[in-house]
């Protein structure tokens, strides 16, 4: 038996079958039916250990439903990382059956270059433009820039900073949500951080929950390489899912330079609450703000308590938390297209929680995350609009950007960026 199945098997026998996942899993608290919580899924992916089951459909199907959220980690008494053992059978699946086409189409041919990505963004955006809607689907797409992040906007030359950090702005930023990056680049700033920008590429997350090892590898040393090359103190994301695929390039690649890089990724909040202590703004933010927990950041990488500190940093700002805060919006990446009415019914709880609280505005660390939550908002005509908790410390710090008007108010244009 190889080291990886091994690996696979230990986690297997770890499982007794108690069922406290049912309590936990949003895709069984939805379906209600056995086969969609995770020890059922533990059970098949011993099963196909063993050679007892094909990758049928209906197996696939089942593995593919997992959100990949890891509450069901959390929660497990035993420790099973029934994460991992989803990510091992869609793997197999893909060794024995390959990728589907739409999907071998966007990993192989799009995902792994960037000049591909960017005429793909100009092209959505150009449809969107259209006001074309096809589907109910498209109302998942986010607002596509014309131009990515990485062209338009370059980092202040500072002087004496206190250390150098390498900013992976990853695909959402790059594409949909400038109004991040500026905001990332202009805290930094403001706690006197020289912030680089090195050619990055897709931090691999969407092919490794497809399955697609070979172009999560690939993906993954091509940014080693880059951005180790940089030399900077630190590696820091705005995206709760790059941040942990990141930091997990050490494990993924399996050498010493991949290690060194993962062990100095640092998420956003976690780099100004820890590493440099942001310096608190003087400039007053007057809403009540509720956040919501990205399993990615607090599941994923731990991070849960930073930016609920840099939310309490920010004068005239009042954190109201939502019931449920860490509880998945059922976005996942592709899961909303590909479970479209699942996911809705997941995000529908999340929107019922924040309307409980009154808040004017949602503040999250994951930008899939927002989209998901935007969507839902508006489809529930809540004029709530959502933001990255550091443009909120952008704002005290001064930053003007459009739509800082129909923040303070609950305007939906203000969801829409820059």
């Amino acid at each position: 038996m190889s080291n990886e199945a091994k690996a696979v098997k230990d986690q297997v026998n770890r499982c007794s079958k108690c069922g406290s996942c049912r309590e936990v899993c949003p895709v069984f608290i939805e379906m209600n039916s056995e086969p969609w919580v995770a020890r059922a899924r533990v059970q098949l992916a011993s099963a196909a250990l063993e050679h007892q089951v094909d990758f049928s459909h209906r197996y696939k199907e089942i593995m593919e439903s997992c959100l990949l959220c890891k509450a069901c980690v959390a929660h497990c008494p035993n420790g099973v990382r029934v994460d991992k053992l989803v990510l091992w059978a869609r793997q197999e699946a893909v060794k024995r059956q390959g990728l589907a086409f739409i999907k071998k189409v966007l990993l192989h041919n799009i995902l792994r270059y960037n000049y591909r990505l960017d005429l793909m963004a100009k092209i959505l955006a150009a449809y969107q433009a259209t006001g074309i809607r096809l589907t109910p689907k498209d109302n998942l797409l986010p607002h596509f820039r014309t131009a990515p992040f990485r062209r338009l906007w370059h980092p202040r030359e500072l002087k004496q900073p206190s250390l150098v950090v390498a900013y992976f702005t990853g695909c959402m930023t790059q594409y949909v949500y400038h109004q991040t990056g500026r905001a990332v680049l202009h805290v930094l700033e403001e706690n006197n951080v020289q912030v680089v920008l090195p050619e990055q590429w897709c931090c691999g997350m969407p092919a490794l929950a497809a399955g697609d090892l070979q172009t999560a590898r690939a993906l993954a040393e091509r940014n080693v390489e880059s951005l180790t090359k940089a030399g900077v103190d630190y590696i820091i994301t705005d995206c709760a899912s790059c941040g942990e695929m990141l930091k997990g390039y050490g494990q993924l690649l399996g050498n010493d330079m991949a290690r060194k890089f993962s062990g100095i990724v640092q998420d956003v909040s976690f780099f100004l609450v820890h590493t440099i202590g942001f310096r608190h703004p003087d400039k007053k933010v007057p809403l009540v703000v509720t956040y919501h927990d990205p399993c990615h950041l607090k599941r994923g990488q731990g991070t849960w308590a930073e930016p609920r500190k840099i939310l309490a940093g920010i004068p005239g700002l009042t954190l109201v938390e939502m019931a449920e805060s860490d509880r998945c919006c059922g976005s996942a990446g592709s899961f909303g297209f590909t479970h479209y009415d699942l996911s809705m019914k997941i995000l529908q709880r999340k929107v019922e929680n924040i309307r409980a609280t009154g808040a004017q505005a949602v503040a999250t660390g994951c930008p899939s995350c927002r989209l998901q939550i935007e969507c839902g908002l508006e489809k529930a005509d809540i004029s709530v609009p959502v933001v990255h908790t550091v443009e909120l410390l952008s704002r005290a710090y001064g930053l003007e950007m459009e739509g800082e008007a129909g923040l303070i108010k609950g305007d939906k244009s203000s969801m829409k960026g820059v």
